[in-house]
Protein backbone atom coordinates (compact mmCIF):
# COMPACT_ATOMS: atom_id res chain seq x y z
CA UNK A 1 0.00 0.00 0.00
CA UNK A 2 3.03 2.44 0.91
CA UNK A 3 4.20 1.81 -2.22
CA UNK A 4 0.99 2.51 -4.75
CA UNK A 5 1.28 5.70 -2.76
CA UNK A 6 5.08 6.34 -3.20
CA UNK A 7 4.02 5.80 -6.61
CA UNK A 8 0.95 7.98 -7.00
CA UNK A 9 2.31 11.25 -5.13
CA UNK A 10 5.63 10.84 -8.04
CA UNK A 11 2.80 10.75 -10.81
CA UNK A 12 0.99 13.36 -9.38
CA UNK A 13 4.87 15.39 -8.77
CA UNK A 14 5.74 14.45 -12.44
CA UNK A 15 2.32 15.84 -13.80
CA UNK A 16 2.78 19.29 -11.65
CA UNK A 17 6.42 19.92 -12.62
CA UNK A 18 5.29 19.21 -16.78
CA UNK A 19 2.34 21.67 -15.98
CA UNK A 20 5.10 24.55 -14.72
CA UNK A 21 7.36 23.82 -17.74
CA UNK A 22 5.30 24.59 -20.76
CA UNK A 23 2.86 27.23 -18.62
CA UNK A 24 2.90 30.89 -19.02
CA UNK A 25 2.43 33.67 -16.44
CA UNK A 26 -1.47 33.77 -15.33
CA UNK A 27 -2.66 37.46 -15.42
CA UNK A 28 -4.23 39.34 -12.91
CA UNK A 29 -8.13 39.57 -12.57
CA UNK A 30 -9.02 42.64 -14.42
CA UNK A 31 -5.32 42.14 -16.88
CA UNK A 32 -5.57 42.54 -20.17
CA UNK A 33 -3.54 39.28 -22.16
CA UNK A 34 -2.49 40.88 -25.45
CA UNK A 35 -0.84 37.92 -27.88
CA UNK A 36 1.18 39.14 -30.86
CA UNK A 37 -0.48 37.54 -34.23
CA UNK A 38 1.94 35.17 -36.55
CA UNK A 39 3.53 37.62 -38.95
CA UNK A 40 3.67 34.79 -41.72
CA UNK A 41 -0.69 34.72 -41.55
CA UNK A 42 -0.19 38.99 -42.74
CA UNK A 43 2.92 38.15 -45.24
CA UNK A 44 2.21 39.61 -48.58
CA UNK A 45 1.42 37.11 -51.92
CA UNK A 46 3.76 36.52 -55.28
CA UNK A 47 1.76 35.99 -57.87
CA UNK A 48 3.85 34.30 -61.06
CA UNK A 49 1.56 34.81 -63.41
CA UNK A 50 3.08 34.05 -66.83
CA UNK A 51 6.59 33.09 -67.63
CA UNK A 52 7.43 34.26 -71.29
CA UNK A 53 10.21 32.20 -72.35
CA UNK A 54 11.19 34.04 -76.29
CA UNK A 55 13.24 35.30 -77.64
CA UNK A 56 15.40 33.80 -74.72
CA UNK A 57 16.90 30.75 -76.05
CA UNK A 58 20.23 28.55 -75.85
CA UNK A 59 23.44 30.16 -76.34
CA UNK A 60 22.08 33.86 -76.06
CA UNK A 61 21.11 35.94 -73.35
CA UNK A 62 17.45 37.56 -74.04
CA UNK A 63 15.50 38.36 -71.27
CA UNK A 64 13.07 35.55 -69.90
CA UNK A 65 10.26 37.54 -68.84
CA UNK A 66 7.84 36.73 -65.75
CA UNK A 67 4.81 38.68 -64.96
CA UNK A 68 4.29 38.88 -61.30
CA UNK A 69 1.66 40.68 -59.44
CA UNK A 70 2.06 40.83 -55.78
CA UNK A 71 -0.93 41.11 -53.02
CA UNK A 72 -1.83 42.19 -49.83
CA UNK A 73 -2.60 38.69 -47.51
CA UNK A 74 -5.33 40.49 -46.04
CA UNK A 75 -7.69 42.21 -48.40
CA UNK A 76 -6.28 40.38 -51.63
CA UNK A 77 -5.36 43.69 -53.13
CA UNK A 78 -3.11 44.43 -55.55
CA UNK A 79 0.41 46.13 -54.17
CA UNK A 80 0.82 48.84 -57.27
CA UNK A 81 4.01 51.19 -57.47
CA UNK A 82 6.56 48.72 -57.39
CA UNK A 83 10.32 48.96 -58.76
CA UNK A 84 13.53 47.01 -58.70
CA UNK A 85 13.86 47.83 -55.17
CA UNK A 86 11.02 45.81 -54.04
CA UNK A 87 12.28 42.92 -55.88
CA UNK A 88 15.58 40.50 -55.39
CA UNK A 89 16.15 37.12 -57.11
CA UNK A 90 18.32 33.94 -55.97
CA UNK A 91 19.01 31.37 -58.13
CA UNK A 92 18.25 27.83 -56.67
CA UNK A 93 19.48 25.78 -59.69
CA UNK A 94 20.58 26.25 -62.79
CA UNK A 95 21.16 23.59 -65.67
CA UNK A 96 24.79 22.01 -65.17
CA UNK A 97 27.46 24.87 -66.33
CA UNK A 98 25.04 27.59 -66.23
CA UNK A 99 25.19 31.19 -65.02
CA UNK A 100 22.70 32.66 -62.04
CA UNK A 101 20.24 35.13 -63.46
CA UNK A 102 19.97 38.31 -62.20
CA UNK A 103 16.98 40.95 -62.39
CA UNK A 104 17.57 43.04 -65.87
CA UNK A 105 14.59 45.52 -65.58
CA UNK A 106 10.87 45.88 -64.13
CA UNK A 107 8.21 47.46 -65.67
CA UNK A 108 4.99 47.99 -64.81
CA UNK A 109 2.09 46.68 -67.09
CA UNK A 110 -0.93 49.01 -68.25
CA UNK A 111 -4.17 48.57 -68.51
CA UNK A 112 -5.44 49.49 -71.67
CA UNK A 113 -9.38 49.19 -71.34
CA UNK A 114 -11.19 52.81 -70.31
CA UNK A 115 -12.76 53.37 -66.93
CA UNK A 116 -10.98 50.23 -65.48
CA UNK A 117 -8.56 49.99 -62.13
CA UNK A 118 -5.15 50.55 -62.44
CA UNK A 119 -3.43 47.18 -63.42
CA UNK A 120 -0.79 46.56 -60.74
CA UNK A 121 0.75 43.57 -62.21
CA UNK A 122 5.07 43.80 -63.38
CA UNK A 123 7.19 42.52 -66.23
CA UNK A 124 10.62 41.80 -64.92
CA UNK A 125 12.96 40.61 -67.30
CA UNK A 126 15.75 37.99 -65.98
CA UNK A 127 18.61 37.69 -68.17
CA UNK A 128 21.77 34.92 -67.12
CA UNK A 129 24.71 37.21 -64.91
CA UNK A 130 28.12 38.73 -66.39
CA UNK A 131 31.29 38.82 -64.70
CA UNK A 132 33.89 41.06 -65.46
CA UNK A 133 32.58 42.19 -68.93
CA UNK A 134 31.65 38.82 -70.04
CA UNK A 135 27.86 38.15 -70.97
CA UNK A 136 26.44 34.33 -70.00
CA UNK A 137 24.22 32.67 -71.98
CA UNK A 138 20.98 30.73 -71.66
CA UNK A 139 21.84 26.72 -71.71
CA UNK A 140 19.17 24.18 -72.41
CA UNK A 141 17.54 22.94 -69.06
CA UNK A 142 15.56 23.99 -65.84
CA UNK A 143 16.19 27.21 -63.97
CA UNK A 144 14.60 27.37 -60.82
CA UNK A 145 14.73 30.40 -58.80
CA UNK A 146 12.95 32.42 -55.52
CA UNK A 147 11.80 35.98 -56.15
CA UNK A 148 11.71 37.78 -52.84
CA UNK A 149 9.29 41.09 -52.78
CA UNK A 150 10.77 43.61 -50.17
CA UNK A 151 9.44 46.91 -48.84
CA UNK A 152 12.11 49.51 -47.55
CA UNK A 153 14.26 46.89 -47.51
CA UNK A 154 12.88 44.00 -45.47
CA UNK A 155 12.08 40.82 -47.42
CA UNK A 156 8.34 39.97 -46.94
CA UNK A 157 7.07 37.45 -49.37
CA UNK A 158 9.21 34.79 -51.23
CA UNK A 159 7.57 32.80 -54.11
CA UNK A 160 10.24 30.22 -55.73
CA UNK A 161 9.70 29.14 -59.25
CA UNK A 162 11.00 27.26 -62.32
CA UNK A 163 11.44 27.47 -65.87
CA UNK A 164 12.99 25.29 -68.82
CA UNK A 165 15.02 27.11 -71.55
Amino acid sequence: MEKAKAALSLIVLLVFAVSIVGAYPTPNPGQIVVTKPNPQMFAPLINIISIKIAPAAPGNSEPVTAGVKVQSAIKKEDICGLDASNFKLETITVPPGGAAVVIKNVYATSSTAVNQPVDCNFWLELVPTSFQGTQYTWLTGTYTLKLYYLKDGQQLADKTFSFRV
